[in-house]
């Protein structure tokens, strides 16, 4: 029963995506933080690519859903039932940043 980090991204597009893309998800520090604390939830928006339209659909009801202004990077800290806990801001953190931003939401 853990939380979701639902991640609002255009992956070839937005520029800020991008970079939170390279500085922590790919990180092997946060990989291994997010293994034991989240499950994590990737809608992305390409503009380049073409996604499989059940992706695309799923996509598209999880941003009517949880990100309806249509913001990138929209980061989106979720409970287990789906309700939102917080929405996270991404300021160029480094990833240890992100992590100390995020552990703020869980109760140790």
């Amino acid at each position: 029963q853990k939380p979701v980090l639902l991640i609002f991204s255009g992956s070839d597009w937005c520029a800020p995506c991008i970079r939170f893309q390279k500085t922590v998800l790919s990180d092997e520090q946060f990989q291994l933080y997010a293994s034991d604390h989240l499950i994590l939830l990737k809608a992305d928006f390409p503009q380049r690519k073409k996604l499989a339209k059940a992706i695309e659909k799923q996509n598209d009801e999880l941003a009517e859903k949880y990100n309806p202004k249509g913001q990138f990077p929209h980061i989106v800290l979720l409970s287990s039932d789906q309700s939102v806990l917080s929405t996270l801001p991404y300021k160029n953190q480094n990833t240890e940043q992100f992590i100390s931003m995020l552990s703020t939401h869980f109760a140790e």
